[in-house]
Parts: structure tokens; C-alpha cells; sequence
């Protein structure tokens, strides 16, 4: 299973909370943003008493250098293990990477550790509301834990939130930590996935046991990794393991790989899983990258080795940068693709959670520095350019088509923007206005067609050297993102002058969006629509309503095969391949010459 399916499963009943935090304004700010002057703010506060810290809790917050000079609201990152922050070079790092225009700029909230730092920083089991203790010759780990993790999220997170601006969607939300505190921020990402959509993990203690005879059952016993093992994924959570790998010499299963580094790749990709062991992040759908250090990637769950490293602030100091760049970075890890890809990471938004955008250029862009160009805007972008991104590891070929497509002058040479979906997929992509009364509330299209008319599109014609009006811009997707660019064109027809649907899932609602767009059609002669079907698998249900819509184009005076086109394609499938094998029959509607 992968991260495109953990998404899409999300059900409408869960997404109530996450939209009702989704909305808080964010100022406007360019895909790459310039570099930062100035320097990181520190403001320290203390808080009140709590059963697990009698003296409170104090607190120190980092702000950005352009905080009171703006408006802008930003990710807020949590650190356990506060005291550190010297130690580790927190200040100092931020100041490096912000300066230099690397990452977007965070807040980050530092918290020192509690009197009982072993107790607090734990695991816990928030639904049934008790700590998962640990007992070791030290001592329990974890006895105050969950009273620590719902302090952080329900006293801390709150009054930071009213304190500052924050953007407060899960994917705007990190904790990290490092040991124990590496162990407490994996038990917060994983119990609270809806407040803390990004972990961070350096050194992580994820060896306490549950039975401590011996080394077998430690192994088998490993509180975390049951804790994963028993669970479902947490729908669009990333996760950053980092560890040296010098940390200890104790090696209890024998392998010739010592137990830190063992422990947090049994993590990510399971222990024994196929033999009746226990899952890891890889059994439950995520993507994974085991080896961060060799090459940066965008999968879910990513393990840095730190060569060398010490479990230790010098090492931990070490690994910081490398961490908020991963969380932070301006610009994605680079695709597998053809021709030159701009990516940007965590794109953010006020109207709906962030996401990373790739923008495709052209074969001529670089040499024709006057030339201006149209844009095509795509939905589900992981699935577009690159197999190791894509929900099935086939993707559109996108850039290859395109590129096949321009030299034999086939179509206009033009940017295509590929916009990354995220956990609410299935919401974003349906039109609102064909939403039934009870889907409404959970129904974020609206929002996510403002992002992009309001947000990204003004980006990029200000990034890019784009031909801006109404015929240059056209928008395109598959099945839910068939949809969703049907209405795109409808609700805005002053923007998009052309919009594409491959295997369109009109038997949403029954067909609702049909009803809806037969009374809310954008002017004939000057749109253009196109849309098509397969006849297997999901698609094989699909050919009743296309005759509905398309009879609907055909009585509003939409000339076919000028206007609009429909098309079959016998024996074609509902999924990327094809998809892909069929590509060129859209652009060619959309984008030809």
C-alpha cells in the first residue's frame, strides 16, 4: 500500500477537525522566497504547574527575523529537551539556514525538560488514556507520560497558537527530540497525529521492552515498534530518524550492527515482518528511505546515519541542519525526469494545508529568454513525472510526452505545474457545490481552487515568464481531479480558458456534478473541455454518465471535437498507466497548435 492510498482513505468523519484549523490567513509569499536579514528573536515565558512539574514548565521561543515586520503566519516546530538548545546550536542553525534562504523560516518552541525527565518522556496510549511504562534497572520510562504529551498538546500547543502566528494544520506542525525526548516526540507524532504531521527523531530511545529476560525478547518486546506494529498509519504524518552510527557497541541480536542504528531501521522498515515479527513504517504503506545521507528523497520516513556520531548534543548539533532542511527546505528534493523541474516544498496556503508544487519548463525555456509560455495546472502531481513517486510506481510520463509532443510540433510548448495532493484528496478534489448537505462541511474544494487562483497561479506569473490570460491557462487531472478541474473552470471561467478529464468519476453523488455543471457551464466557443473513459475496472461504469454530460455540452451548443471532446478507449483501466498510454489524445485537444 502506498502513501497515495493511506491518504485517499481518509474518511470524510475525520476531517472535521483538520478544516477547522485550516483556515487561519497566511500573507502571500513567492515560491522561493529571498533570503532573510536580520536576526532569529528569543522570547523565553514560563508556564504553570503541572502534576508532572510542580515549579511549571519553561519555555523558550525562537522567531523568525522578519516576524514583527510582517503579517505572515509560519510552521511552528516543538523541541523536547529545551535546556539543550545551546548545546545543539539551535539558535545558530536556524539563524544559518533562514539567512541563507534554505528553509522557511519556522518558530520554534523549545521546552525544557521536566523535573522528571525519564518519567515524562515516554510512551503512552492517548485513547485509553494511560502511560506505557517501561521498567528498566534505571527506573520506569514513561511514568508520566501521557500527563507530559497532553500538557503539550492541550495546554502548550494552544497558548503558543494564540500567542503568535502559527499555521495550525497537522502539516504545519513538528516535534522533535533526541534520546528520550526522540522517543516522547515519536509517541506525540503517532498518538496525536491530527496536531503533529512531522517527527523528528535523532538518537531515538526505541529499545525499552515490555520483557527484559533476555536479548530475544527484547527484541520481540520493543514497546515502539509494537506500538506500530498494532496501529493503522497515520494518514500523511512524515517521519526524520537520524543516528550515529557510533552511538554504543551492544548488538542483541548479533547481526554486526549495533542496537541504536538496528532499532530505528526495524522502525521504518519492519523487524522480521515477514516471519511473524512486527511491522514496521514500510508494512503500513509508507515510503522509506533508509540511507537520507546518500541521497535526499521525499519519502515519508527517511533514516540519516551520521558517520561517526555519538550519542551525544555534538552529534545531535550535527544532525540538526540536516533535519530542518528536510522539514523546511524551500525547494523538494529534485524527480526523475526530463528536462528541467523546479520543485518547492510545503508550498503554504490560507485557504488549505500546504503542499509541494513542481513546475515543469519547457524544452525551449532556457534559451529563448523572452519567450512566454502557457500553463497547464495538474492535479495529483506525485503521480506525474516520476515512477518512485507515483500510487502505483507507474506514473504519467508527463515530461516525456510533452517533450515527444513539442519536438514534433504537436502542441504548444508549455509550463506544466504539478500540485501534490495531500491527506484530504478525496474532499479537496470534490466540488463543493455538488457536495450533499452532509459532505458539505468536510468539502475544502473551494478553498483548494483559491489557493490555487489566488495563491499559486499569481506565484508563478510572477516566477515564471507564463502567458497569464484566459486561453494560456488550462487545468487537468484524473478520476477525482476530472472533477475537480471541471468546476475549477466553471467557478472561474475569467481564469481558465480549457480543462481536461481523464476517466472522470462522474458517479459521485450519483452524477451531481453533471446537474451542477448543466447550469453553470463557462461560455461556449471561448472554453474548452475535454474528458474520456476506459471500459474495465472502475472505468467500466463510467460510460452512462459521460453520455449525460456530454448530451448536456451538446444542447448548450458545445461543438464536439471543437468545443469539447469525448472519447472511449476500449479496454482501458482506472489507474496511471492508462493514464499515461493515453496522454498525448488530451494535450494534444488542449494544447495543440
Amino acid at each position: 500500500m502506498t502513501t497515495q492510498r493511506i491518504r485517499s482513505g481518509l474518511r470524510l468523519a475525520c476531517l472535521a477537525g483538520l478544516l477547522a484549523i485550516a483556515q487561519a490567513a497566511i500573507a502571500l509569499e513567492p515560491l522561493s522566497p529571498e533570503p532573510v536579514t536580520g536576526e532569529v528573536v528569543v522570547e523565553a515565558f514560563a508556564l504553570d504547574a503541572t502534576p508532572f512539574a510542580p515549579d511549571g514548565m519553561k519555555t523558550t521561543v525562537y522567531l523568525p527575523p522578519d516576524y514583527a515586520a510582517g503579517t505572515r503566519r509560519y510552521p511552528v516546530l516543538y523541541v523536547n529537551d529545551g535546556q539543550d538548545r545551546q548545546a545543539v546550536q539551535l539558535r545558530e542553525t536556524l539563524q544559518k539556514l533562514i539567512v541563507a534562504g534554505e528553509i522557511r523560516a519556522p518558530i520554534v518552541v523549545a521546552i525544557d525538560m521536566p523535573p522528571d525527565r525519564m518519567g515524562a518522556y515516554g510512551l503512552s496510549d492517548r485513547k485509553a488514556g494511560t502511560n506505557l511504562v517501561a521498567k528498566t534497572r534505571f527506573g520506569g520510562i514513561g511514568t508520566n507520560a501521557h500527563a507530559y504529551s497532553e500538557w503539550l498538546v492541550r495546554t502548550l500547543v494552544p497558548a503558543i497558537d494564540a500567542r503568535y502566528r502559527t499555521r495550525t494544520t497537522p502539516d504545519a506542525r513538528a516535534i522533535l527530540g533526541w534520546s528520550l525526548g526522540g522517543l516522547n516526540a515519536f509517541n506525540l507524532g503517532w498518538q496525536y497525529p491530527e496536531v503533529f504531521g512531522r517527527v523528528g527523531a535523532f538518537s531515538p530511545s526505541f529499545w525499552p521492552a515490555s520483557d527484559t529476560t533476555d536479548n530475544a525478547s527484547m527484541q520481540r518486546t520493543r514497546m515502539a515498534q509494537h506500538m506500530v506494529d498494532a496501529s493503522e498509519p497515520r494518514n500523511g504524518a512524515r517521519w526524520f530518524f537520524a543516528v550515529g552510527t557510533a552511538e554504543e557497541a551492544a548488538d542483541r541480536d548479533g547481526d554486526g550492527v549495533d542496537d541504536a542504528v538496528d532499532d530505528a531501521r526495524d522502525m521504518l522498515v519492519g523487524w522480521n515482518a515477514d516471519a511473524g515479527g512486527m511491522k514496521g513504517l514500510r508494512q503500513l504503506g509508507y515510503s522509506i528511505n533508509d540511507d537520507y545521507g546518500a541521497k535526499a528523497t521525499r519519502a515519508d520516513a527517511s533514516l540519516y546515519l551520521l558517520p561517526g556520531g555519538k550519542h551525544e548534543q555534538v552529534a545531535w548539533a550535527r544532525m540538526l541542519p540536516v533535519f530542518l532542511r528536510w522539514a523546511y527546505a524551500v525547494h523538494a528534493p529534485a524527480l526523475d525526469a526530463t528536462g528541467r523541474v523546479d520543485s518547492y516544498q510545503d508550498v503554504p496556503s490560507a485557504h488549505v494545508p500546504a503542499r509541494t508544487i513542481d513546475v515543469w519548463l519547457p524544452p525551449s525555456y532556457a534559451t529563448h529568454p523572452t519567450r512566454r509560455y502557457p500553463v497547464l495546472y495538474m492535479h495529483d502531481g506525485q503521480n506525474l513525472f516520476d515512477p518512485s513517486m507515483s500510487f502505483t510506481g507507474i506514473d504519467w510520463d508527463v515530461d516525456g510526452t510533452m517533450t515527444k509532443l513539442i519536438q514534433a510540433h504537436r502542441v504548444r510548448e508549455a509550463i506544466v505545474v504539478a500540485i501534490s495532493n495531500t491527506p484530504l484528496r478525496g474532499n479537496e478534489y470534490m466540488p463543493a457545490k455538488a457536495a450533499s448537505s452532509e459532505q458539505r462541511p468536510y468539502v475544502p474544494s473551494d478553498g483548494y481552487l483559491r489557493f490555487i487562483v489566488e495563491e499559486l497561479k499569481p506565484a508563478i506569473d510572477a516566477t515564471y515568464r507564463t502567458k497569464p490570460a484566459r486561453g494560456d491557462t488550462l487545468v487537468m487531472g484524473a478520476s477525482m481531479g476530472g472533477l475537480i478541474s471541471a468546476y475549477a473552470m466553471s467557478e472561474y471561467p475569467d481564469v481558465f480558458g480549457a480543462a481536461g478529464g481523464l476517466s472522470t468519476h462522474w458517479p459521485a453523488n450519483d452524477g451531481a456534478v453533471i446537474d451542477y455543471l448543466a447550469t453553470h457551464l463557462p461560455a461556449r466557443r471561448s472554453h474548452r473541455f475535454y474528458f474520456d473513459h476506459g471500459t474495465a475496472t472502475l472505468d467500466a461504469s463510467y460510460a452512462p454518465y459521460q453520455q449525460r454530460m456530454d448530451a448536456v455540452l451538446r444542447d448548450a451548443g458545445w461543438r464536439e471535437d471543437r468545443d469539447f471532446m469525448s472519447r472511449q478507449f476500449p479496454g482501458a483501466e482506472h489507474n496511471e498507466r492508462a493514464w499515461r498510454d493515453r496522454l498525448e489524445v488530451p494535450l494534444q485537444f488542449l494544447l495543440g497548435r
